[in-house]
């Protein structure tokens, strides 16, 4: 991903800080991220003030649940554009070549293609002998693979993902949208809803 490309190589500590905001739009106190990354209150605290000398991070002042004032760190544009998408220049390369060989639908059919292929090897992955457990496995998955995901149950079940590793194709083919969509509803056997909301992509289940 992007943030590690810019904070160094392996999954460091302050790019956990980061991921663990991003799932925070509303910003996280250093006790609140201590506790999340179990982490000590200095270190976290290091890593933030780090994060935002370096233009990553911002200081907001908030009131707590006890009425006192806190600081709530969140991301700055330039810690969201960490999170804006993976680099795709090959396979946008091999999409475009497709369709001159084969035609424009090629990259459709490819792309089609390509999320069945991912669909069976969800459906192969996940645990579960009913609904909840099916998404929580499914989640843990996403999550794993960089996607910055959460389930959120609540009125309704939600999965919200903050990092988007089909940025780039997604834009040049806006029809990956309904393709993903389709993909997890079969998976989870439900129906799905794809959504964007405050920077993140949110799939409403059922």
């Amino acid at each position: 991903m992007r943030a590690s490309l810019v904070l160094g190589a392996g999954r460091g500590p302050r790019l956990s800080v980061l991921e663990t905001v991003k799932r925070f739009p509303e910003g996280m106190c250093v006790t609140e991220l201590s506790k999340e990354l179990g982490m000590s209150y200095m270190g976290v605290k290091a890593h933030c003030l780090a994060l935002e000398k370096s233009g990553h991070l911002k200081a907001c002042r908030g009131i707590s649940s006890k009425g006192r004032p806190r600081l709530n760190y969140r991301l700055t544009d330039s810690g969201e554009a960490l999170f804006q998408g993976t680099a795709n220049d090959l396979p946008l390369a091999l999409l475009r070549e497709a369709a001159g060989l084969f035609g424009s639908s090629a990259p459709q059919k490819l792309l089609l293609m390509y999320f069945r292929s991912e669909g069976s090897r969800y459906a192969a992955l996940i645990r579960g002998n009913d609904p909840a457990g099916r998404i929580a496995s499914f989640v843990r998955l996403r999550d794993s693979e960089g996607r910055i995901c959460s389930l959120i149950d609540g009125a309704s079940t939600e999965i919200h993902e903050c990092h988007d590793l089909l940025g780039d194709l997604r834009q040049a083919y806006p029809g990956i949208d309904a393709m993903e969509e389709a993909m997890i509803a079969e998976v989870l056997g439900m129906s799905v809803r794809r959504e964007q909301r405050e920077g993140r992509t949110v799939f409403l289940i059922g």
